[in-house]
């Protein structure tokens, strides 16, 4: 996590030092890219272990999708009503907030950061554990509720020792491929095809006007809001569900609007312009459980590399996105195989992913080791 932190620091100061320098940019921006790779695996691992079983689910979904959503709205926010006369160039105050917020998160890593007690007893330090699970609560003292924790962990950390590596993946494998699944999705409804159908909406409606994005950015911020702190009374799957099946219908409602000609009547473009403000809200949704079972899927010795598998999948297909070529034909297509592949996963989700609220880290577990 400091490594993380010192990563972003340094990207932020290049950008912050440099206007219009295109190697400098990309440098900074490679530094935050491998900070963010460096952070989420273990981010998700250790949230999992250190947060009480009934509410892991609002405290991870937060700590990932929160996040992720309020720097898109940060970032939306400072590009779009940023004014070009100011002396710092958007980009260049994008890198004092990446050195501010990398130095803050410095030091709260070095200070509070508590070290995960699933993993100091893995190393056999039940002492260290202990002491661990005492600094996470309050008040920090050894209570029944310590003992009770302690216990599970024990029982969670001896239910992995027993399995060999080869068991580890072959109980695994079932999780991680429909968790793959479920953030390939996830990165379907942040891609560029996205941004550049939200850019033509808004431009041949309003203008050179920042509202559409700010409220773009906004609806997926609340959308993930409501979503993580729900995940421990409606639970994981129905918050999913319900978000997978309004996503579906808007995306191929919105696909509709984009005819089979080159020019969009402008009623359709205002109608797909609301369309896709609704779906990012339910996008933010639907995809905060996913989250959660990153966190709880994967037997503990291979459960950070699942999770950066999952990660790396995810990015590949931004990633493939990124060489599409953006027309409204595209965005048609796009939006009718999204629609599609999402009501799938609504089903797919109903039938194969199961519902983990207040269950411990080792029955959540069980609950995935296979397709049932």
């Amino acid at each position: 996590m400091q490594l993380s932190c010192l990563l972003v620091i340094v990207g932020g100061i290049l950008f912050a030092a440099t206007q219009l320098y295109v190697e400098a940019m990309m440098a900074a921006r490679y530094l935050n890219g491998l900070a963010n790779g460096l952070a989420l695996p273990s981010t998700l691992s250790m949230a999992g272990e250190v947060v009480v079983f009934y509410k892991r689910g609002t405290y991870v979904s937060a700590t990932e999708q929160m996040c992720c959503t309020l720097g898109i709205f940060m970032q939306i926010v400072f590009s779009v009503s940023w004014s070009p006369d100011n002396d710092l160039t958007a980009d260049q105050l994008q890198g004092v907030l990446c050195t501010i917020y990398g130095a803050i998160a410095l030091c709260l890593a070095t200070v509070f950061i508590v070290e995960s007690p699933v993993q100091l007893l893995r190393q056999g330090d039940g002492e260290l554990a202990i002491d661990a699970l005492i600094r996470l609560q309050y008040p920090k003292a050894v209570t029944a509720e310590t003992n009770d924790q302690l216990t599970e962990h024990s029982s969670y950390v001896a239910h992995n020792n027993a399995l060999s590596t080869a068991q580890a993946w072959c109980q695994a494998l079932p999780a991680l491929l429909r968790l793959c699944l479920l953030r390939a999705l996830y990165a379907m409804s942040t891609s560029m095809l996205i941004v550049f159908t939200l850019t033509l909406a808004s431009t041949r409606i309003y203008g050179l006007s920042s509202g559409p994005y700010m409220l773009f950015g906004l609806l997926r911020l609340a959308g993930s809001c409501s979503g993580a702190f729900v995940q421990d009374t409606l639970g994981r799957k129905l918050t999913q569900l319900i978000g997978f099946m309004v996503c579906g219908a808007a995306s191929i409602a919105l696909a509709t609007r984009f005819s089979t000609e080159d020019f969009v009547r402008l009623p359709d473009l205002k109608k797909a312009l609301w369309i896709l403000l609704i779906f990012q809200y339910f996008a933010g949704l639907g995809y905060a459980p996913s989250s959660v079972f990153l966190s709880e899927a994967f037997p503990l010795s291979v459960k950070r590399m699942c999770i950066a598998i999952a990660y790396i999948l995810e990015l590949t297909i931004q990633l493939a996105v990124c060489y599409v070529e953006l027309n409204v034909h595209t965005s048609g297509i796009y939006f009718y195989g999204l629609g599609v592949f999402t009501l799938l996963g609504f089903l797919f989700g109903h039938w194969y992913l199961p519902e983990t609220k207040y269950l411990t880290l080792r029955q959540a577990q069980q609950k995935f080791r296979d397709f049932s």
